[in-house]
């Protein structure tokens, strides 16, 4: 197994390196470039210094750890059907923010894609492989037990699988916003669910996690403070899926409620933030999502991303060993 894991986190980490460049230098060239929140509107802070940099780099990191997946089974002889399941997560949501980058890149709007449509294509997709899921009977264990005695379960799992995918692909994204941030977090969080599938003899979850995990080290030494590309929701809402199909696969799905704390935590920040604020016209936080309330108060990114990035790795720590043990 060692060996396909060293195999997957240099084929991941090589086509990702190697590729990015190249984006970068095709967006810059064509005066393409990311358009992020201007001047001192964003969060309240000055992020004029990131205007001009390319955006769209989700798509290295999404292609680089799927054909290294596909590469390090063809090489090793694996063969399994599953592996749709990573596959349609990673491209259906990846394609999603694709189109919401594409329309704020080339078309210059700052809204991307509207809510309502961005919403019903991420229905859609979570449809999809909900369907695939369903179909093929993968063990269950995502809803509660007395669930399953209810005459409709199928339609109770459906939703369940429904929101948990939509749910996660939005959590990731919104975390995403500080340069390096994101890809730390999913860094962190893919190696702990792979290091958990060695030990569940879960082959190709394992493959797939570090060819995630290799492509993410290349992404990120293009993206950490100060980013020379940053990954779009065409990288976020990806990741969030493929955390989310992690946990599926994994037949545990409620552990990446302790894997993506994190991610969980800036999404009830957002809510809570919101709804308080319609109904009240306070605001609980300075700023949501809570990395943004840091970068208000004056914190360097590098201090924002260290401190969640030492966060994230005491959880991730603390969840292998619980489940190793």
């Amino acid at each position: 197994m060692i060996f396909q894991i060293f195999s997957a986190l240099l084929i991941g980490f090589l086509i990702a390196f190697a590729a990015i460049p190249f984006l970068i230098g095709y967006l810059t060239s064509r005066g393409e470039v990311g358009v992020e929140r201007s001047g001192k509107h964003g969060f309240g802070v000055d992020t004029s210094g990131k205007n001009g940099t390319p955006s769209m780099g989700g798509v290295t990191f999404i292609l680089s750890s799927l054909f290294a997946t596909l590469i390090v089974m063809f090489l090793f002889r694996l063969d399994s059907l599953n592996i749709i399941f990573f596959i349609v997560s990673f491209l259906s949501f990846g394609l999603i923010g694709l189109i919401d980058d594409a329309l704020k890149v080339f078309y210059h709007r700052d809204e991307g894609f509207r809510f309502i449509p961005k919403l019903i294509a991420q229905i859609i997709s979570a449809a999809l492989i909900t369907i695939i899921l369903v179909a093929v009977h993968i063990p269950d264990k995502l809803t509660f037990p007395f669930f399953r005695a209810l005459p409709l379960y199928f339609l109770v799992q459906f939703i369940f699988y429904l929101v948990w995918f939509v749910g996660w692909s939005n959590a990731a994204n919104f975390v995403d916003g500080i340069d390096g941030l994101l890809a730390g977090i999913a860094l962190l969080i893919f190696a702990g669910y792979g290091i958990i599938g060695i030990k569940e003899n879960q082959n190709l979850m394992v493959i797939f996690d570090f060819s995630v995990v290799g492509s993410l080290l290349a992404y990120f030494i293009f993206n950490r403070p100060k980013a020379k590309i940053f990954m779009g929701d065409c990288g976020s809402m990806a990741l969030g899926a493929g955390m989310a199909i992690n946990a599926i696969f994994l037949q545990h799905p409620w552990t990446l409620l302790w894997f993506g704390l994190i991610l969980a935590l800036d999404t009830i920040s957002v809510m809570i933030q919101v709804l308080v604020y319609h109904f009240f016209h306070v605001r609980v936080f300075p700023v949501a999502p809570l990395q943004h309330s840091f970068q208000r108060a004056g914190w360097s990114e590098w201090k924002i991303d260290s401190l969640f990035w030492t966060i994230q790795l005491i959880i991730t720590m603390i969840g292998v060993f619980v489940w190793i043990k």
